[in-house]
């Protein structure tokens, strides 16, 4: 294939990709007002069920849905999209790094949609109760801008996210010659020392409990890549 020929698979494969997130956008407008209150629920559930919101700009409505269903389309289609990409690059790699590639695609969603999970089941509605009433202040109203919650809900949620996608980049970096799965054990407490202070940087609040609820999962996924990078050095050396 010419360059031109490229170029002109990879604009297709872009526009696919933007088709499949406009139609995920659609069916999420449609359904809005059932998806709000669905991502409102923990703050109901900290402040009680007639908790309210403040609106300060004007299109602060109207630009929480739309980037609230963009957000959620992404996050739905994300396989789909990751394979859309990959189907480009398949031409120019050898059957094995294919059947690898379609194992990052899968593997690296399910981390991402895993940490997403356990922000919604674990951490977010504890962080608020911890803001919104342990640590209020008498005299001080609790409620929130709505724009404000919107920021403040997909940030934790996408931190939770994109770190537990520490796997992936501790497997490529292995692949790639760079890390072992020997010097990862060797050198264990000073990767959990790292993943402390990033959990600290990363975690919107001071509160300890956020940090934790990052930590842990975080030191569990680093001890699961070594194993599955020694899982992989075995089968290079017997293969």
């Amino acid at each position: 294939m010419t360059l031109g020929e490229h170029l002109e698979e990879l604009r297709q494969r872009l526009i696919y990709s933007l088709l499949v997130v406009a139609g995920f956008m659609a069916v999420s407008l449609y359904f809005g007002s059932e998806i709000h209150s669905i991502l409102i629920s923990p703050y109901r559930a900290v402040l009680g069920p007639n908790a309210h919101f403040f609106q300060i700009q004007l299109m602060a409505p109207f630009l929480i849905y739309l980037k609230t269903s963009l957000m959620l389309s992404v996050l739905i289609a994300l396989p789909i999209l990751l394979y859309i990409l990959w189907g480009f690059i398949v031409p120019a790699v050898n059957p094995r790094t294919e059947k690898w590639g379609k194992f990052i695609i899968l593997f690296s969603t399910l981390l991402f949609w895993s940490g997403i999970a356990l922000c919604w089941f674990t951490v977010f509605e504890g962080f608020l109760r911890v803001f919104l009433v342990v640590l209020r202040p008498e005299g001080i109203d609790p409620y929130l801008p709505i724009d404000e919650y919107y920021d403040l809900f997909f940030n934790l949620h996408l931190v939770f996210g994109a770190s537990f996608e520490l796997p992936i980049v501790l497997i490529l970096l292995g692949r790639i010659g760079i890390l072992s799965s020997g010097f990862l054990l060797s050198k264990w407490r000073e990767g959990i020392l790292m993943i402390a202070v990033v959990s600290a940087v990363l975690s919107p609040g001071p509160d300890v409990f956020s940090m934790m609820m990052l930590l842990l999962p975080l030191t569990f996924l680093f001890f699961l890549s070594a194993v599955l990078m020694k899982i992989l050095e075995r089968s290079d050396a017997n293969s």
